[in-house]
């Protein structure tokens, strides 16, 4: 089958970037489809995560965001999609979502949903949220990435599955030595989401109690001076540190100890089971709708109110000052990222997409 996915750019670091370029790279690879994917605006930039041979990448060069460049911007991707004639269109519910009914139907049209539901109510975005609701009736299929979630979307759309992230962390054959690492780590892009000025206010009362542990945090985004301010104003530049985001942050987790994150609000982060297949437990709010879902409070990690940085801390120290049920909380959530492998879940995708072909030859 071809395949087209509809995506701004893939110049970033960000999880949508890495999870979508993984997911082409596989389904071509693996499954034998043709995979195209088009984004608007690359500005010529290179493309942070590689693309396989197999895979096309099409950039028409609008940016849609200017509300007076959206009729280009339709003109110019229905003119690539009756060149191309794709038997399934997906869009990853960005801006292209709401002129979706605007375009020529060659197959099947669908949508995958990075983030939740609950995001729109925290950023105060109801507008925005009828707008999807609309959106999302005309469409096939609508695919959210929890279960939470995807009972939150059944309402809206004819057809709604729930498809959680796949890791494509290399895994390594021994149990690494993370236990003394001394070292916690967080990443993601330095956007009001992720909230990592909670992290920091956390990390110095953990600092207080223990001075010989470290925080990383991995990640590049508009927040970035602001946040090296934060580290500054609590006194903490010895022990937080700030680094670009990494294609090699597997080798980074493998030398910490704990997974730590402070997000308002979250779809299912890749980097929450990436973390987890590397046997690193995991601390983090509990925010709407990933971590709740997936992290079993005292088995594998803790999960916390959102906002209680309190909390945050204490359940930092009490990872540091029990090592033993640190080491046996990551031996299991080890586990349970087994069942989130590659091929069962990219399996999910192919036989997804299959089901479409009727509606497709349609």
């Amino acid at each position: 089958m071809k395949l087209m996915y509809l995506m701004d750019t893939l110049y970033k670091a960000g999880g949508m970037e890495h999870i979508l370029t993984q997911k082409a790279n596989a389904l071509s690879r693996d499954y034998g489809h043709e995979v195209i994917i088009v984004t608007n605006h690359q500005k010529g930039r290179p493309r942070f995560f590689q693309l396989e041979e197999g895979v096309r990448h099409i950039d028409i060069d609008v940016n849609y965001r200017l509300p007076f460049l959206m009729p280009l911007y339709v003109r110019r991707l229905s003119a690539v999609i009756l060149k191309e004639k794709p038997d399934v269109l997906i869009s990853l519910c960005m801006m292209d979502l709401r002129i979706l009914h605007k375009l020529p139907r060659t197959g099947a049209v669908m949508a995958e949903f990075h983030f939740c539901r609950e995001a729109f109510r925290v950023k105060g975005q109801e507008r925005r949220l009828r707008r999807m609701e609309k959106a999302v009736q005309g469409l096939d299929c609508f695919v959210a990435l929890t279960k939470e979630d995807a009972q939150l979307w059944e309402p809206y759309c004819r057809r709604v599955e729930q498809i959680y992230n796949p890791s494509f962390m290399p895994v390594p054959q021994k149990w690494p030595a993370w236990a003394d690492a001394r070292r916690c780590i967080s990443a993601g892009r330095l956007e009001p989401q992720k909230n990592f000025r909670d992290l920091v206010r956390a990390w110095k009362q953990v600092h207080q109690k223990h001075p010989d542990w470290t925080l990383d945090i991995y990640g590049n985004g508009r927040q970035k001076k602001q946040l090296f301010r934060a580290i500054a104003q609590e006194g903490l530049q010895d022990c937080v540190r700030l680094h670009p985001a990494t294609r090699e942050l597997h080798r980074e987790m493998l030398e910490s100890s704990l997974f730590v994150m402070s997000s308002v609000y979250e779809g299912f982060p890749l980097v929450m089971i990436e973390a987890a297949s590397l046997g690193l437990p995991f601390v983090s709010y509990a925010c709407p709708c990933g971590p709740s879902e997936f992290v079993a409070d005292g088995e594998d990690g803790y999960t916390v109110p959102v906002g209680d940085v309190e909390a945050l801390s204490q359940r930092i120290c009490l990872c540091i000052e029990q090592p033993q049920a640190l080491q046996a909380m990551g031996k299991h959530i080890r586990e349970k990222a087994s069942a989130f492998s590659v091929q069962d879940i990219m399996d999910r995708w192919d036989r997804l997409f299959r089901s479409l072909a009727p509606v497709a030859s349609h």
